[in-house]
């Protein structure tokens, strides 16, 4: 490389280097919300993470009906694998057969390629739709969670619900006078216990 050459990406990186340094400085504009500013200490509370994962009555009914999915797939999967296998055992009989040349192997032996690959496509889209399925619930898990949360701590005036897993994500330390799992917990299985009517009834209306 050229001196000519190392001159300007010099250059053009202290222009870049200038440039994140004035947008990670320049924070003149931003102002704190009105509670930091006055010195106000937010009510905090946490929870257990994987006691709400195992306990919330709606991640459990979400489960099951991923588990309900995960085997209808499996008998998918099965019912269509079925004709392929049938036929890859009659090439196979056919090809160990007396009397049957080498032209017929290969075309036999060809075949059966073209039954593994399909056999290979159908678990692959069947893997891939349940793939998109977790991920469906866990993002409808999660806004589900988010709102019913925020409605939680506003009615109990908490400022601010973090979470403590197994692996301490969110809180070191959390004294029990501030934990309120048990509480949150009720909370939203008697929240989801409630909406269950109005789901059922909506189901069959729109059955009918």
């Amino acid at each position: 490389m050229s001196k000519q050459m190392n001159i300007v990406l010099m250059t053009v990186l202290a222009g870049w280097l200038a440039a994140l340094t004035f947008v990670t400085l320049d924070v003149g504009g931003a102002k704190l919300s009105p509670a930091l500013e006055s010195g106000a200490a937010a009510t905090v509370a946490f929870v257990h993470g994987d006691s709400i994962q195992a306990s919330y009555a709606f991640i459990q009914d979400q489960e099951q009906e991923l588990f309900k999915a995960v085997q209808q797939s499996q008998l998918a999967l099965e019912r269509a694998a079925i004709p392929l296998q049938e036929e890859a055992q009659e090439l196979i009989s056919y090809a160990n057969g007396p009397g049957v040349g080498m032209d017929e192997i290969q075309i036999a032996q060809n075949r059966l390629y073209e039954i593994e690959a399909e056999m290979a496509e159908i678990q692959n889209r069947s893997q891939t739709q349940l793939m998109q399925m977790e991920n469906d619930l866990q993002t409808q898990v999660a806004t589900k969670l988010g709102a019913e949360v925020a409605i939680f701590a506003a009615q109990n005036g908490l400022d601010v619900v973090l979470n403590w897993g197994l692996s301490g994500e969110g809180v070191l330390y959390g004294a029990p006078s501030y934990d309120v799992t048990a509480e949150l917990l009720a909370f939203l299985n008697v929240r989801h216990s409630e909406a269950q009517p109005e789901l059922k009834s909506t189901e069959e209306e729109t059955n009918e």
